[in-house]
């Protein structure tokens, strides 16, 4: 009886099948499980999963039975949850068995299998996922089941509901990867010695070259692997990748060697092969410890100085939100965002969960609800006492949302995307012509040369300039007090051609106002309404009546309506009091400077302001001016036009009395004549300008505005400083462009060689990883000397 027989696998997972019952639209699963997840992919248009990888799913036949009833308690799903509000609740999970482009299309397209499901978005690096879902479609316990359902079993345990996911945890596999290509490496060499020293009889004699296979075999299938998959994957949707000329350069060397070997015409290259792949880990591994080491991914309290209003015995005093704890009670003003989660104690809170949720509409909570981070409140103040420490992801993926920011690839990112496209093809074809002129005259070099020239030619190097350069540069900025949203953002600094300043908190210091009043004389009452009204306002005149009035008690008040870029109106009792600009309290065609006070129908008077210039102004706009348009929209009457004139020059377009609609419009008539605009203002009323701008930077005197409408954060004591970050920001694209001269100049050099013979594949794969090092190490000493020697620091 023969025992020969054909082994089949799963079409599903690759698990060996026992019998063929289970088998559906030509394809034979192992179990039931795997067949039922095949047919949910199929039914609801995800069967592309299988055309990424072969077998990618996860075997349902060792899958255990999991149990979820736990899931059906509300408090602990209160504790896993990361966002409710309304129906719409959002959760991250940690998956280990992500591990393919195939997982990264089924995970992100879940939404198809299950109708409640509104998004979802994968972390690849870090295994996570968060999903948005409708609470009124599906639950927490259906979106966990359907997960494990598809092999993707949520990793949940004790720790997860005190602490957020750990999004940290260290892979481990290049390590293993590594190790595995050394161990080979240095025994086939250990094994090469009589080759090396000339007894090539030898190696035949002992086997020594069958030896060697065994023991690189498994480097190419394992340590090598990831090379091969990108590059297969590219040439699948038709995107030739850097990889392709590292894959060709490895396959080249294996399979000439085997073919030597088993032809005995030859010992083979299967120490280079090795030693090929072993240098080419270490400089992935170095890339990414280096990567780690600069701390590019920080925590929110880089990106945010912000700050909470917390009550101290009888006091308010302002405190670091990282130092918040659960059971403080924090006071919210008008256009203030919720810095962590809390239930509400007093006031009733409107709140705009747009930022978060993509809608704009208001939602009204009273007290003793659960109110969660990154909400901005538009109403009187409310007191809120804290439920949890600040979630430092949560703040850092708000700020980071690609909702609020929509932007096209800066000349950076478009030269790399041109070189990056045709650098491949060309590398092959020098290598293809090099291998045919050796054929020619040296045979035995032809394979050698091949192989040299495409791993010695790779752009690891160009492709590295950037993020290790630009993000060097961030943590640099961030330690001026500048905080840039991300990379992006110092391109589309870079581009800048037109910047437009704010007036008030932007030019002129709100910590500095000189406040005087005019009209009727004012009561201790009336006084005691004005300020009381005013601190529910967080705009920069409100707190200065506020200061005015510091030995005046304040109370509470009954009702607070702000009405952004013109006043706000308060009710007290039997008092009414309207406080604004002369437009809002007056008349549409009165323009007048000042802060104007109605009460009850009757105008009383009215606060004016001088305000003190910023530091360092008249240096800012004067080297600004030498590379950039100049404007100013303000949306205060032209009282101080001829101050402006004279600060800024008669040629610079000043416009006054002007609303956030009228900035809005004012920034697209500019980008529509192909400018590149940068705003500068206080992120009060300009959060439309902001961002419809290319680059909008919020100037913070008080940093618990956070605005993520905006692309940067300029604490307002380091304002004196801000020419010189600018021209810092612009220099570093020279860095860039230096890096790329080095890049370029080692590949020709190394180019020369390779074709001529004179590198082995061995020694190029050294010089590749050397190469990419040399970049991040040219890239992050010279964006910190740069930085020493432009900011004075």
């Amino acid at each position: 009886m023969s025992n020969n027989f054909t082994q089949i696998v799963c079409s599903h997972c690759g698990d060996q099948c026992h019998d063929n019952d289970n088998v559906q639209n030509n394809k034979v699963f192992c179990c039931k499980g795997c067949k039922m997840v095949y047919q949910l992919l199929n039914d609801n248009g995800l069967e592309a999963y299988y055309q990424y990888e072969d077998n990618p799913g996860i075997s349902q036949n060792k899958r255990k039975n999991n149990a979820f009833d736990y899931l059906d308690d509300k408090q602990l799903v209160a504790k896993l949850i990361s966002f409710k509000e309304g129906e719409i609740e959002k959760v991250s999970f940690q998956l280990p068995q992500i591990h393919c482009s195939s997982c990264l299309y089924l995970l992100e397209n879940i939404s198809k299998i299950d109708k409640g499901i509104l998004k979802s978005r994968v972390n690849f690096v870090k295994k996570e996922i968060t999903i948005t879902y409708l609470s009124t479609k599906t639950n927490l316990r259906l979106v966990v089941e359907l997960l494990a359902r598809i092999g993707y079993t949520p990793k949940i345990n004790y720790d997860r509901l005190d602490t957020p996911i750990n999004s940290h945890s260290y892979d481990k596999r290049i390590i293993y990867q590594l190790g595995l290509a050394g161990f080979a490496f240095g025994n086939i060499m250990l094994l090469s010695f009589t080759e090396y020293f000339g007894y090539k009889n030898a190696s035949f004699l002992l086997s020594i070259g069958y030896i060697n296979i065994v023991l690189a075999t498994p480097v190419l299938m394992y340590s090598g692997v990831d090379y091969l998959k990108s590059a297969w994957k590219g040439i699948l949707i038709k995107n030739i990748n850097i990889d392709l000329p590292i894959a060709m350069g490895m396959l080249t060397l294996y399979f000439r060697s085997l073919y030597e070997i088993f032809s005995k015409t030859g010992e083979g290259y299967l120490d280079s092969f090795a030693g090929f792949i072993f240098f080419l880990l270490i400089g992935k591994w170095f890339q990414s410890f280096t990567y780690k080491a600069l701390d590019f991914d920080r925590s929110y309290k880089s990106y945010f100085p912000i700050s909470a209003t917390i009550k101290n015995g009888s006091e308010w005093i302002t405190k670091s939100i990282d130092n918040l704890k659960p059971g403080d009670l924090i006071r919210v003003r008008n256009q203030e965002i919720i810095p962590v989660d809390s239930i509400l104690q007093k006031g009733i809170a409107q709140l705009d969960y747009s930022f978060v949720t993509g809608e704009a509409d208001i939602i009204s909570k009273s007290k003793g609800a659960q109110i969660f981070a990154g909400a901005k409140h538009q109403g009187e103040h409310i007191e809120l006492k804290t439920t949890k420490k600040v979630d430092h992801s949560y703040l850092t993926q708000l700020w980071n949302d690609d909702t609020f920011k929509q932007r096209a690839l800066s000349q950076s990112s478009k030269m790399i995307a041109g070189i990056s496209k045709y650098f491949t093809f060309i590398v092959i074809i020098i290598a293809i012509l090099t291998m045919i002129f050796w054929l020619t005259k040296a045979p035995s070099q032809a394979f050698n040369t091949f192989t040299s020239v495409l791993i010695v030619a790779c752009p690891c190097a160009l492709a590295l300039a950037i993020p290790f350069t630009y993000g060097n540069i961030l943590r640099l900025l961030s330690e001026q007090g500048f905080y840039l949203r991300n990379v992006s953002t110092i391109e589309d600094i870079q581009d800048i051609n037109h910047i437009i300043f704010d007036k008030t908190g932007t030019i002129t210091d709100n910590n500095k106002i000189n406040i005087f009043y005019k009209g009727l004389d004012l009561s201790t009452a009336q006084k005691t309404v004005i300020k009381s009204a005013c601190t529910h306002s967080s705009h920069p005149l409100s707190k200065a009546i506020v200061t005015h009035f510091k030995d005046i008690p304040t109370i509470d008040i009954d009702r607070y309506e702000e009405y952004i870029g013109q006043g706000f109106t308060a009710q007290l009792n039997d008092q009414k009091l309207k406080i604004g600009s002369s437009t809002y309290i007056l008349d549409n065609t009165i323009k007048e400077s000042g802060v104007f006070i109605e009460i009850n129908g009757t105008f009383i008077g009215k606060f004016t302001f001088k305000h003190s210039l910023r530091d360092n102004i008249e240096n800012i706009i004067e080297g600004l001016k030498k590379d950039f348009k100049i404007s100013v929209l303000s949306g205060d009457s032209d009282n101080e036009k001829n101050r402006m004139i004279h600060l800024f020059g008669k040629e610079t377009n000043i416009h006054f009395n002007q609303s956030p609609q009228d900035k809005l419009e004012k920034i697209k008539s500019l980008q529509a004549k192909g400018e590149k605009v940068m705003m500068i203002g206080d992120g009060l009323n300009d959060a439309g300008a902001l961002k419809q701008s290319n680059v909008g930077i919020v100037i913070s005197d008080e940093s618990n505005h956070f605005t993520p409408a905006c692309d940067g954060i300029l604490d307002a004591n380091k304002y004196a400083t801000l020419l010189s970050l600018i021209t810092y920001i612009r220099f570093a694209k020279k860095i860039i462009f230096g890096a790329f001269s080095l890049a370029l100049v080692y590949n020709c050099i190394g180019l020369y060689f390779a074709i001529s013979g004179q590198l082995s594949p061995v020694i190029a794969a050294i010089l590749m990883p050397l190469s990419s090092i040399t970049v991040i190490i040219y890239g992050v000493l010279s964006s910190l000397v740069s930085y020493r020697i432009l900011t004075n620091n």
